[in-house]
């Protein structure tokens, strides 16, 4: 062991210590592959010593399986210089076997160079994993996991419905959140009646609720959520003021033993979000095809869902290219993810993408994008210092709370201006609360980002969004480009949508424009921009640098 390594270590343990507040303190000298605890860590969690060197002891043991990949990438992203700060929760063993969840908050020490020198942080104790919610005393989402892990275990069939309140949130700022409380336990304890014995009933995250059965068929379950459903809409009072709940289901039928069990609730979380966004609540299935189609579209999504944990390895990003009106310069560039899978060649994202966009691991997907796009971009802008970069957010990600700051951290990182970056709000995000995207637009705005609405036009809400949000671009939805070559009334409506968005302020692009009359006709109409096959398909940023 270094000598003067480890008096560098004590030292900047001692100051750790001192801003530690009582709380745990981890320091990892990356260069001198040492690891100091404070004795208090020491005992709780049953380490060999103060001090571990590395390959000392098998950190696998220590975090939670359901948490290591997120941990270990985190980790790794640190000691690579990639991160620069952190803020993690994950669940640890303790001495006694039993499980305690602990926040990881910290930051990177560099060395004179700029190099990561050492990894040190606080570790908060936020107290014992238990299964049982304390709202509504029902086995809560970690029961939820460790019962279905057991049932895949032991290759058991089940139905799992997935129901969530819709629109809790607005009762919560009308009456608060202990009346929300109670409702929670009054939907709970209706929910477990009325299963009976015929399932075991989870409180999941936010509003949601899960029933797990054994021997229920897919038609006996659908009669299950319909029975919720209605008793939810007409019977449920708080203080004599009856609250007429509207909920919306997904449900999945768990045939295949070698399933993971995060992949279960990826689907599972796809369908409840298809039931609340497009379907008004009615139940939806995720497997109504084929089984062997199914089966083969489960394959796949666990292929990929395992590739976006273990560093993204076989994603990659095409550009395609927005060209201005008028001169049709090239004046900015939309990132498209894809995978290239071993069996089938390249996926589309239309395969995966809306289903992997509900899975816990998606935020590092996220990052790994933004990351990429912005490397390429920086290139990019060698040669066209204008170009504006966009990419495409999913609605998980505009719900985290610290996107901004993501945003920012790896526009650092990079080395890429914020000025050139735009974040096209996809369509699933408008389905967000008005209040929550609006905080998130104004964040990312007050740091330069430009931010633009993807698929305008479609579905319901455009033009309330657009009225709400002060938004720098809008890009219409393709659907209205198709055929305006032809269909007078097509033309009429997109110059029509197209003057009233502009009435708002923002800067029009119009996209799916595939032939040079199109082109023409679009040239006359108040856009500044199109994009389409007709001008480029996406490509590498390799020959993107080239045009």
């Amino acid at each position: 062991m270094n000598t003067n390594r480890k008096q560098f270590l004590d030292d900047q343990f001692d100051a750790f210590t001192m801003l530690s507040a009582g709380n745990y303190v981890s320091l990892y000298d990356i260069q001198g592959h040492l690891t100091r605890y404070t004795p208090a860590a020491v005992e709780l969690f049953g380490l060999p010593g103060e001090y571990i060197q590395d390959g000392a002891y098998n950190w696998n043991d220590w975090v939670h399986p359901e948490d290591l990949a997120y941990y270990q990438n985190v980790m790794s992203g640190l000691i690579t210089g990639e991160r620069l700060t952190y803020d993690l929760s994950y669940r640890a063993r303790l001495r006694d076997g039993s499980y305690g969840m602990f926040r990881f908050v910290g930051a990177v020490i560099r060395d004179d160079d700029g190099k990561p020198s050492m990894v040190g942080g606080i570790i908060i104790n936020e107290g014992l994993v238990e299964n049982t919610d304390p709202i509504t005393v029902l086995r809560n989402q970690y029961g939820f996991f460790a019962d279905l892990t057991a049932m895949l275990k032991t290759g058991q069939d089940c139905v799992i419905l997935l129901i969530g309140i819709n629109r809790l949130s607005h009762i919560n700022g009308e009456h608060g959140y202990s009346y929300g409380n109670r409702i929670l336990q009054q939907v709970g304890l209706q929910i477990q009646e009325i299963t009976g014995q015929s399932g075991i009933v989870y409180r999941m995250d936010g509003s949601k609720f899960a029933v797990v059965a054994k021997n229920l068929s897919e038609e006996d379950a659908a009669d299950l959520y319909d029975r919720i459903r209605r008793k939810l809409r007409n019977d449920i009072s708080i203080d004599g003021v009856r609250q007429t709940l509207l909920i919306s289901g997904g449900l999945f039928l768990v045939h295949d033993r070698t399933m993971n069990d995060r992949t279960i609730y990826t689907c599972l979380k796809y369908a409840y979000r298809e039931s609340k966004e497009k379907k008004h609540g009615a139940l939806v299935v995720f497997n109504p095809s084929a089984k062997s189609d199914t089966d083969d579209t489960l394959s796949l999504l666990e292929r990929i869902r395992s590739c976006m944990i273990e560093e993204c390895q076989d994603f990659y990003l095409e550009y395609q290219p927005v060209y201005r009106t008028g001169d049709r310069n090239m004046i900015g560039v939309e990132a498209l993810i894809r995978f290239r899978d071993e069996e089938q060649g390249e996926i589309l994202p239309e395969r995966f993408m809306p289903v992997l966009e509900q899975d816990f691991a998606f935020e590092e997907l996220g990052i790994w994008i933004m990351r990429r796009a912005m490397t390429d971009g920086r290139k990019l802008l060698e040669t066209n210092p204008e170009l504006v970069l966009g990419i495409n957010i999913a609605p998980s990600q505009l719900e985290d709370e610290y996107f901004a700051g993501i945003v920012s951290e790896v526009a650092q990182q990079t080395r890429f201006p914020l000025r050139n970056l735009c974040l096209e709000l996809t369509r699933g995000c408008r389905f967000l609360e008005m209040e929550l995207i609006r905080e998130r637009v104004a964040e990312l705005q007050e740091q330069g980002v430009r931010v633009l609405i993807d698929d305008f036009g479609s579905g319901f809400g455009s033009l309330e969004i657009l009225r709400e949000l002060r938004v720098d671009y809008v890009k219409f939805d393709m659907k209205y480009v198709r055929e305006i070559e032809q269909n007078e009334t097509d033309r009429m409506d997109l110059r029509n949508l197209c003057e009233l968005a502009s009435v708002h302020g923002p800067v029009i692009c119009v996209k799916g424009v595939e032939t040079e009359k199109m082109t023409e006709l679009l040239e006359d109409f108040p856009i500044t921009s199109m994009q389409g096959f007709y001008f480029s398909r996406p490509m590498a940023a390799e020959k993107l640098v080239l045009l």
